[in-house]
């Protein structure tokens, strides 16, 4: 009986070649919808029959939810329930078609929208392992300090760019996982408030021959209506990103809007 040998009628190299392609595809499906889990469906500016704005979602689908057990806090289902921000009169579009701009209609920064928006994270403190805030002011953490060979930004002026003095720093917050600074604590002069606020280090551009920080994207006033925390050396998730985009949104707010903004796109 003669014997029939297959691999001379199959090209193996071809079809592992094949095997990987079609494995490779399904992986990228996979992650792609994965990363669905959050930010979707998007919302269009168009809107449907009913008058409502025409969701997005794109190919592929969105994955069923799933729920995320976590270490602390409660479990999250994933896509399910979000809450978003109302901006119904904070923005208005600068044109009347679908797609124009929008511009914001009070202070943007305190508005947060544009370089300023946050998203409305959980109010909770990001966590260590062992289950202790993961930022904390050094007042709080005796066995750690400012490295000896490095400036101690402590006790310098804050000033904002236009040279006004709004406060001093009186205290460093650090990332306990990481061990680096993360904000300073300002201590605001009493026109401006009296009381603390906090500035991102990345934001401050630390001069140590002149003995101060300077914030280059606020003005004095801006500076004064920073957020505040709600709870003292306690910072949440909303907070810090609320935080961060307000001297982000100063890029572009800390100056005024241009005149054919101001003037609804009329020169």
């Amino acid at each position: 009986m003669p014997h029939v040998n297959f691999t001379q009628q199959i090209d193996i190299p071809e079809v592992l070649f094949i095997l990987f392609v079609l494995f490779f595809l399904g992986l990228v499906y996979h992650i792609r919808q994965e990363d669905k889990r959050e930010g979707y469906p998007l919302e269009s500016d168009r809107t449907d029959r009913t008058g409502g704005r025409v969701q997005v979602v794109g190919f592929p689908p969105m994955p069923k939810p799933k729920v995320f057990l976590r270490k602390f806090g409660e479990p999250i289902l994933s896509p399910g329930p979000r809450q978003e921000r109302n901006l119904d009169g904070i923005l208005v579009p600068l044109h009347d078609f679908p797609g124009s701009p929008y511009v914001p209609t009070g202070d943007p920064l305190v508005d947060g929208v544009g370089p300023a928006s946050y998203a409305l994270k959980e109010e909770v403190p990001d966590m260590t392992w062992h289950g202790e805030p993961n930022i904390r002011p050094l007042r709080k953490l005796p066995e750690h300090a400012v490295e000896g060979t490095e400036t101690s930004p402590i006790g310098m002026d804050v000033v904002t760019r236009d040279g006004v003095r709004v406060g001093t720093i009186a205290d460093v917050w650090i990332n306990v996982a990481e061990l680096f600074g993360t904000y300073f604590e300002v201590q605001v002069a009493p026109k401006f408030g009296g009381d603390r606020a906090i500035l991102p280090v990345a934001f401050a551009d630390i001069r140590p021959r002149d003995k101060m920080a300077v914030i280059g994207m606020l003005t004095a006033p801006q500076f004064a209506r920073v957020p505040r925390l709600a709870v003292p050396d306690i910072i949440n998730f909303r907070e810090e990103d609320r935080i961060n985009a307000y001297y982000a949104g100063g890029y572009l707010y800390s100056k005024p809007l241009e005149k054919g903004l101001e003037s609804g796109g009329k020169a």
